[in-house]
């Protein structure tokens, strides 16, 4: 989780890859604290979510493509716009850490 000044504020590591973004938020610690309201959010702070998230109280995600209308792909683009924070955020890691998007191998005769 990115908060609007580009500050990893919540990281959850070790699930397999072909796991989606929302399976993983919805077994986090954060998730489930989420869930059962005992996070103690601000009230007028959300958590983004792209569309494979399910519409909750926190979360926010965009409208479907079938019969949206002019309003909804308004909020939408304005949405999508503040995915960019997200992006640019794993953009600055990348840039900070080089070898972060990577994965290591460690040959055997080093072991």
């Amino acid at each position: 989780m990115v908060d609007a000044d580009y500050n990893f504020i919540y990281v959850d590591i070790g699930a397999n890859g072909s796991v989606n973004d929302a399976q993983i938020f919805n077994n986090s610690p954060l998730g489930n604290k989420l869930q059962n309201n005992t996070l103690n959010m601000p009230p007028d702070h959300i958590v983004l979510g792209d569309s494979a998230f399910s519409l909750q109280p926190y979360l926010m995600k965009p409208y479907g493509s079938r019969d949206r209308t002019a309003k909804q792909t308004v909020f939408n683009y304005r949405l999508s716009r503040t995915y960019r924070i997200i992006e640019n955020a794993f953009g600055i890691l990348a840039w900070r850490f080089p070898g972060a998007h990577t994965t290591n191998r460690i040959e055997n005769e080093h072991c």
